[in-house]
Protein backbone atom coordinates (compact mmCIF):
# COMPACT_ATOMS: atom_id res chain seq x y z
CA UNK A 1 0.00 0.00 0.00
CA UNK A 2 2.61 2.48 -1.26
CA UNK A 3 2.16 6.18 -1.87
CA UNK A 4 -1.10 7.01 -0.36
CA UNK A 5 -3.17 9.45 -2.02
CA UNK A 6 -6.44 11.12 -0.59
CA UNK A 7 -9.51 13.04 -1.25
CA UNK A 8 -12.46 13.63 -0.07
CA UNK A 9 -15.57 11.99 -1.89
CA UNK A 10 -18.65 12.74 -0.50
CA UNK A 11 -18.92 11.48 3.02
CA UNK A 12 -15.61 9.31 3.11
CA UNK A 13 -12.02 10.10 2.58
CA UNK A 14 -10.69 7.90 -0.80
CA UNK A 15 -6.81 6.54 -0.41
CA UNK A 16 -5.64 5.62 -3.44
CA UNK A 17 -2.36 3.80 -3.29
CA UNK A 18 0.20 1.48 -5.39
CA UNK A 19 -0.20 -2.30 -4.94
CA UNK A 20 1.87 -4.95 -7.08
CA UNK A 21 0.48 -7.83 -8.96
CA UNK A 22 2.64 -11.25 -8.82
CA UNK A 23 5.11 -10.31 -11.36
CA UNK A 24 6.12 -6.78 -9.43
CA UNK A 25 4.22 -4.23 -11.89
CA UNK A 26 2.46 -1.91 -9.51
CA UNK A 27 -1.05 -0.77 -9.80
CA UNK A 28 -3.22 1.74 -8.10
CA UNK A 29 -6.05 0.60 -5.91
CA UNK A 30 -7.91 2.43 -3.28
CA UNK A 31 -9.82 2.45 0.06
CA UNK A 32 -12.45 4.03 1.65
CA UNK A 33 -12.16 5.50 5.40
CA UNK A 34 -14.86 7.69 7.53
CA UNK A 35 -13.76 11.23 7.50
CA UNK A 36 -15.28 11.79 10.93
CA UNK A 37 -12.86 8.94 11.83
CA UNK A 38 -9.85 7.70 9.21
CA UNK A 39 -9.00 5.14 11.40
CA UNK A 40 -12.72 3.42 10.23
CA UNK A 41 -12.32 1.35 6.99
CA UNK A 42 -15.11 1.35 5.09
CA UNK A 43 -14.51 -0.38 1.81
CA UNK A 44 -11.14 -2.20 -0.15
CA UNK A 45 -11.37 -2.00 -4.06
CA UNK A 46 -8.19 -3.84 -4.75
CA UNK A 47 -8.59 -3.93 -8.62
CA UNK A 48 -6.77 -1.55 -10.99
CA UNK A 49 -8.76 1.56 -11.31
CA UNK A 50 -6.32 3.01 -14.17
CA UNK A 51 -6.88 1.35 -18.02
CA UNK A 52 -4.25 -0.48 -19.04
CA UNK A 53 -0.95 0.72 -20.66
CA UNK A 54 0.00 -0.46 -24.36
CA UNK A 55 3.08 -2.34 -24.38
CA UNK A 56 6.01 -0.10 -24.83
CA UNK A 57 4.68 3.06 -23.18
CA UNK A 58 5.75 5.16 -20.90
CA UNK A 59 4.01 2.97 -17.47
CA UNK A 60 3.42 -0.31 -19.14
CA UNK A 61 5.58 -1.79 -16.09
CA UNK A 62 3.43 0.01 -13.44
CA UNK A 63 1.33 2.76 -12.33
CA UNK A 64 1.58 4.78 -8.62
CA UNK A 65 -0.52 7.28 -7.90
CA UNK A 66 0.73 10.60 -6.79
CA UNK A 67 -2.18 13.07 -7.05
CA UNK A 68 -5.75 13.89 -7.06
CA UNK A 69 -7.60 17.25 -8.01
CA UNK A 70 -11.05 18.16 -8.73
CA UNK A 71 -11.20 19.55 -11.83
CA UNK A 72 -15.49 20.46 -13.00
CA UNK A 73 -17.53 17.51 -12.59
CA UNK A 74 -14.06 15.16 -12.74
CA UNK A 75 -11.27 13.99 -11.06
CA UNK A 76 -7.57 14.14 -12.23
CA UNK A 77 -5.07 11.58 -10.90
CA UNK A 78 -1.40 12.46 -11.93
CA UNK A 79 0.46 8.86 -11.36
CA UNK A 80 4.19 8.52 -12.58
CA UNK A 81 4.88 5.50 -14.66
CA UNK A 82 7.86 3.06 -14.71
CA UNK A 83 9.37 0.73 -17.23
CA UNK A 84 12.85 -1.71 -16.92
CA UNK A 85 15.49 -0.47 -17.86
CA UNK A 86 18.75 -2.11 -18.89
CA UNK A 87 22.05 0.41 -17.77
CA UNK A 88 19.68 1.71 -14.46
CA UNK A 89 16.89 -0.53 -12.71
CA UNK A 90 14.04 1.54 -13.74
CA UNK A 91 12.81 4.84 -15.47
CA UNK A 92 9.77 7.34 -14.05
CA UNK A 93 7.86 9.79 -15.89
CA UNK A 94 4.74 11.20 -15.00
CA UNK A 95 1.06 10.39 -16.72
CA UNK A 96 -2.64 11.97 -16.24
CA UNK A 97 -5.60 9.55 -16.31
CA UNK A 98 -9.16 11.21 -15.64
CA UNK A 99 -12.40 9.45 -14.10
CA UNK A 100 -16.03 10.63 -14.72
CA UNK A 101 -17.77 8.18 -12.24
CA UNK A 102 -16.71 10.03 -8.86
CA UNK A 103 -12.85 8.11 -9.03
CA UNK A 104 -14.07 4.28 -9.20
CA UNK A 105 -12.50 4.00 -12.58
CA UNK A 106 -10.04 6.04 -14.77
CA UNK A 107 -8.81 6.49 -18.24
CA UNK A 108 -5.55 7.71 -19.51
CA UNK A 109 -5.38 10.81 -21.23
CA UNK A 110 -2.42 10.15 -23.07
CA UNK A 111 -0.65 7.22 -24.27
CA UNK A 112 2.26 9.37 -23.31
CA UNK A 113 3.45 11.27 -19.83
CA UNK A 114 2.66 14.89 -19.71
CA UNK A 115 6.28 15.54 -17.63
CA UNK A 116 9.22 13.50 -19.23
CA UNK A 117 12.95 14.26 -19.39
CA UNK A 118 14.27 17.17 -20.63
CA UNK A 119 17.64 18.87 -21.63
CA UNK A 120 17.90 20.40 -18.13
CA UNK A 121 16.54 17.55 -16.61
CA UNK A 122 18.11 14.74 -18.25
CA UNK A 123 17.13 11.76 -15.20
CA UNK A 124 13.20 11.44 -14.50
CA UNK A 125 10.18 13.72 -13.70
CA UNK A 126 7.93 11.95 -11.58
CA UNK A 127 5.35 12.43 -8.16
CA UNK A 128 3.99 15.62 -8.77
CA UNK A 129 1.83 17.58 -6.17
CA UNK A 130 -0.52 20.06 -7.86
CA UNK A 131 -2.86 23.31 -6.46
CA UNK A 132 -4.98 25.30 -9.23
CA UNK A 133 -4.97 28.75 -7.75
CA UNK A 134 -6.97 30.76 -9.87
CA UNK A 135 -6.32 30.59 -13.69
CA UNK A 136 -3.23 29.05 -12.51
CA UNK A 137 -2.00 25.48 -12.01
CA UNK A 138 1.34 25.78 -9.84
CA UNK A 139 3.56 21.72 -9.60
CA UNK A 140 5.52 20.34 -7.10
CA UNK A 141 7.29 17.44 -8.59
CA UNK A 142 10.41 14.98 -7.82
CA UNK A 143 13.07 15.40 -10.17
CA UNK A 144 16.04 13.13 -11.05
CA UNK A 145 19.48 14.82 -10.12
CA UNK A 146 21.80 11.63 -10.78
CA UNK A 147 22.27 8.06 -10.35
CA UNK A 148 24.88 6.58 -8.09
CA UNK A 149 27.17 4.09 -7.48
CA UNK A 150 26.10 2.81 -3.52
CA UNK A 151 28.30 0.35 -2.52
CA UNK A 152 28.06 -1.92 -5.57
CA UNK A 153 24.13 -0.73 -5.91
CA UNK A 154 22.48 1.80 -8.60
CA UNK A 155 20.51 4.13 -6.66
CA UNK A 156 18.59 7.54 -7.71
CA UNK A 157 19.37 10.93 -6.37
CA UNK A 158 16.41 13.19 -6.43
CA UNK A 159 15.17 16.39 -5.55
CA UNK A 160 12.24 18.69 -5.42
CA UNK A 161 11.93 21.19 -8.35
CA UNK A 162 8.64 23.99 -9.30
CA UNK A 163 6.48 23.61 -12.66
CA UNK A 164 3.31 26.25 -13.63
CA UNK A 165 0.80 25.91 -15.90
CA UNK A 166 -2.23 27.53 -17.51
CA UNK A 167 -3.90 24.10 -18.04
CA UNK A 168 -2.71 20.97 -15.91
CA UNK A 169 -1.23 19.16 -18.69
CA UNK A 170 1.52 21.57 -20.64
CA UNK A 171 4.09 22.59 -18.19
CA UNK A 172 6.52 25.34 -17.63
CA UNK A 173 9.78 24.41 -16.04
CA UNK A 174 11.90 26.62 -14.97
CA UNK A 175 14.32 24.02 -13.34
CA UNK A 176 14.08 25.58 -10.09
CA UNK A 177 15.13 23.03 -7.29
CA UNK A 178 12.76 24.07 -4.77
CA UNK A 179 14.44 22.35 -0.95
CA UNK A 180 17.99 22.71 -0.46
CA UNK A 181 19.49 19.12 0.12
CA UNK A 182 21.26 18.90 2.94
CA UNK A 183 24.16 17.09 1.31
CA UNK A 184 25.40 15.73 -2.09
CA UNK A 185 23.78 12.14 -1.44
CA UNK A 186 20.74 12.75 0.43
CA UNK A 187 17.07 12.65 -1.74
CA UNK A 188 13.96 14.53 -1.21
CA UNK A 189 10.69 13.12 -2.65
CA UNK A 190 7.04 13.42 -2.40
CA UNK A 191 6.17 16.88 -1.85
CA UNK A 192 2.68 17.46 -0.40
CA UNK A 193 1.63 21.42 -0.40
CA UNK A 194 -1.19 23.12 1.27
CA UNK A 195 -1.73 26.78 0.98
CA UNK A 196 -2.61 27.57 4.82
CA UNK A 197 -2.89 31.39 6.35
CA UNK A 198 -0.51 33.30 4.34
CA UNK A 199 1.81 30.30 3.61
CA UNK A 200 2.60 27.44 1.68
CA UNK A 201 3.07 24.86 3.54
CA UNK A 202 4.98 21.41 2.43
CA UNK A 203 6.17 18.41 3.70
CA UNK A 204 8.10 15.83 1.87
CA UNK A 205 10.38 12.86 2.87
CA UNK A 206 14.19 12.59 2.44
CA UNK A 207 16.78 10.06 2.97
CA UNK A 208 20.57 8.80 2.54
CA UNK A 209 21.87 6.79 -0.23
CA UNK A 210 23.22 4.92 2.87
CA UNK A 211 21.60 2.28 4.48
CA UNK A 212 18.20 3.51 3.65
CA UNK A 213 16.03 0.23 3.57
CA UNK A 214 14.65 0.39 7.07
CA UNK A 215 18.47 0.89 8.13
CA UNK A 216 19.53 4.36 9.81
CA UNK A 217 20.13 6.53 6.45
CA UNK A 218 15.79 5.53 5.72
CA UNK A 219 12.96 7.99 4.86
CA UNK A 220 12.04 10.45 7.23
CA UNK A 221 9.53 13.52 6.70
CA UNK A 222 10.57 16.73 6.41
CA UNK A 223 9.13 20.17 6.03
CA UNK A 224 9.05 23.73 4.41
CA UNK A 225 7.44 26.76 4.70
CA UNK A 226 6.95 29.58 1.40
CA UNK A 227 5.55 32.87 0.87
CA UNK A 228 5.42 32.38 -2.21
CA UNK A 229 5.15 28.79 -3.53
CA UNK A 230 8.98 29.07 -5.00
CA UNK A 231 11.52 30.33 -2.54
CA UNK A 232 11.15 27.73 0.63
CA UNK A 233 12.60 27.42 4.28
CA UNK A 234 13.55 24.12 5.05
CA UNK A 235 13.31 23.26 8.76
CA UNK A 236 12.91 19.59 9.50
CA UNK A 237 12.27 19.62 12.94
CA UNK A 238 9.07 21.61 12.04
CA UNK A 239 7.25 18.77 10.17
CA UNK A 240 5.74 17.77 13.36
CA UNK A 241 6.00 13.70 13.08
CA UNK A 242 8.41 11.17 14.31
CA UNK A 243 9.20 7.16 13.81
CA UNK A 244 7.35 5.38 16.73
CA UNK A 245 9.48 3.72 19.72
CA UNK A 246 8.42 0.61 18.28
CA UNK A 247 6.30 -0.97 15.49
CA UNK A 248 5.05 -0.27 11.89
CA UNK A 249 6.44 3.26 11.35
CA UNK A 250 9.62 2.96 13.52
CA UNK A 251 12.44 2.29 11.01
CA UNK A 252 11.13 4.57 8.19
CA UNK A 253 8.42 7.90 7.82
CA UNK A 254 7.69 8.12 3.63
CA UNK A 255 5.17 9.31 1.08
CA UNK A 256 3.16 11.95 3.17
CA UNK A 257 0.08 12.89 1.62
CA UNK A 258 -1.48 16.01 3.65
CA UNK A 259 -5.03 17.30 3.36
CA UNK A 260 -7.35 19.89 5.23
CA UNK A 261 -10.65 17.86 6.90
CA UNK A 262 -13.12 20.77 8.14
CA UNK A 263 -10.18 23.01 8.28
CA UNK A 264 -7.47 20.54 10.08
CA UNK A 265 -4.51 19.09 8.68
CA UNK A 266 -4.54 15.48 8.01
CA UNK A 267 -1.37 13.69 6.92
CA UNK A 268 -1.28 9.79 5.49
CA UNK A 269 1.77 8.56 5.05
CA UNK A 270 3.77 5.10 4.96
CA UNK A 271 6.22 3.40 7.20
CA UNK A 272 8.39 0.63 7.70
CA UNK A 273 9.74 -0.70 4.29
CA UNK A 274 8.25 2.04 1.68
CA UNK A 275 4.67 1.15 2.57
CA UNK A 276 4.77 -2.36 3.09
CA UNK A 277 3.44 -2.58 6.62
CA UNK A 278 0.15 0.06 5.43
CA UNK A 279 -0.89 3.23 5.45
CA UNK A 280 -0.89 5.58 8.81
CA UNK A 281 -2.81 9.04 9.80
CA UNK A 282 -1.57 11.87 11.47
CA UNK A 283 -3.79 14.67 12.42
CA UNK A 284 -2.06 18.10 12.91
CA UNK A 285 -2.56 19.77 16.49
CA UNK A 286 -2.24 23.48 16.91
CA UNK A 287 -1.07 26.17 14.83
CA UNK A 288 0.78 25.38 12.20
CA UNK A 289 4.30 27.13 11.96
Amino acid sequence: MQGPVATILNGSIRIYFAARDINGRSYAAYIDVDKTDPRRLLYVHEQSVISPAPLGTFDDDGQMPACAISVGDKLWLYYSGWNRRVSIPYHNTTGLAISCDNGGSFQRAFDGPILERTPDEPYMAVTPWVLRENNIWRMWYVSGLSWQNVEGSLEPIYGIKYADSSDGIGWHRPNLLAISQQHAMEAIARPTVIHYGNKYHMWFCHRDSLDFRDGKGSYRIGYANSTDGMAWQRNDKLAGIEPSDEGWDSKMLCYPYVIEVEGVPIMFYNGNSFGQTGIGCAIWEGTLP
